[in-house]
């Protein structure tokens, strides 16, 4: 057995070394998770704006086609080992994204939206007083110019959020509001609303706290067709929109890649 003896200076080399390995081992542990801390998105608040899906979520009602969500058991813990649930779904059911080729021929379908076109910065755009009035009540091109004249101008690649109010009548008969004629009442964006902000404004997409961004009255969907026309994309039956600023926070959209897709549900969050 070979035995080193340290002698008094030794001593004090060896705890040095000693304290710079720790504090070397330390020093990297720090720098890995600070790198770590440097990939999340920093945000003071975060608000859901998704609802969830369930089989009683209103739905646009279309004779041979539409239908409410379901949710069925595929297999079970107790039979199987596992559980796994089968889903009956269409792509426009709950918090949900709506792609261009939804109603234009050349449109790009949901998984060909880029990702950095689903972050992005929100405005909203609060009409509640209007729709207090009147279940009809339009955005028009007046309530964005009044909106910028507050809040400055629009920036280009935004999602414009209408604040309707209809939140609150979720689940409810007034959220679509079909009348003894099968007519609906609900609000949404103008035509002229949509086209300003995608020719003069430059957006990314809108969002509406309705079934629809159209407004209900309108069966041919003329505000969806001319939004599609210019490539945009739209979320509709975004929840919470009252809790958020109306500038400053972002909009994430998670919204499904499935090729072809002409929408489908997403879990959407502002954060600001």
């Amino acid at each position: 057995m070979k035995i080193v003896i340290i002698g008094a200076g030794n001593i004090g080399s060896a705890l040095a070394l000693i304290i710079f390995c720790f504090a070397f081992i330390g020093g990297c542990k720090k720098k890995k998770e600070q790198s770590y801390q440097n990939k999340v998105l920093s945000y003071g608040h975060l608000e859901d704006l998704t609802y969830t899906l369930t089989k009683d979520f209103p739905y646009i009602p279309v004779h041979k086609l539409t239908f409410p969500f379901r949710l069925k058991p595929m297999a079970t813990l107790k039979k199987n080992g596992v559980n796994a649930n089968t889903w009956i779904i269409h792509e426009h059911l709950g918090t949900h994204i709506d792609a261009p080729n939804h109603f234009q021929p050349n449109g790009i379908s949901v998984d060909q939206i880029r990702p950095e076109d689903l972050i992005v910065p929100m405005i909203v755009i609060d009409i509640r007083t209007k729709t207090a009035k009147n279940r009809d009540a339009e955005l028009t091109v007046s309530d964005i110019e009044k909106f910028e004249e507050v809040n400055g101008r629009i920036q280009p690649h935004s999602c414009v959020m209408m604040l309707s109010g209809w939140g609150k009548y979720v689940k409810t008969p007034v959220y679509m509001g079909i009348d003894s004629s099968g007519n609906k009442h609900f609000p949404g964006f103008s035509v002229a609303a949509v086209q300003f902000l995608a020719k003069n404004r430059a957006i990314a997409g809108i969002g509406a706290d309705a079934i629809s961004f159209d407004p209900g009255m309108d069966n041919n969907y003329t505000t969806h067709k001319m939004l599609f026309s210019y490539g945009k994309w739209a979320v509709e039956n975004v929840a919470n929109l009252e809790k958020v600023p109306v500038t400053g926070a972002i909009l994430i959209v998670g919204a499904p890649k499935v090729g072809g897709a002409t929408g489908g549900i997403a879990r959407i969050f502002a954060v600001w």
